[in-house]
C-alpha cells in the first residue's frame, strides 16, 4: 500500500469541498468557510517552505 503525500491529500480535500452540493453549502456555510480558510493557509505555508 502506497502512502499518500500531504500535497495529494490537500488537493483531494480541496476537490471534495468544491464538489459539495449547494444544499450542504447552505446548511454549513460557516464551517465550510473555516475549513477552506485553514486549507488555504496550510497550502500557502507549504508553498513557502519549499
Amino acid at each position: 500500500m502506497s502512502q499518500v503525500s500531504v500535497d495529494e491529500w490537500l488537493a483531494t480535500l480541496d476537490a471534495v469541498l468544491d464538489a459539495l452540493p449547494d444544499s450542504f453549502e447552505a446548511q454549513h456555510a460557516e464551517r465550510l468557510k473555516l475549513m477552506r480558510d485553514i486549507l488555504g493557509l496550510v497550502m500557502v505555508v507549504r508553498q513557502l517552505h519549499r
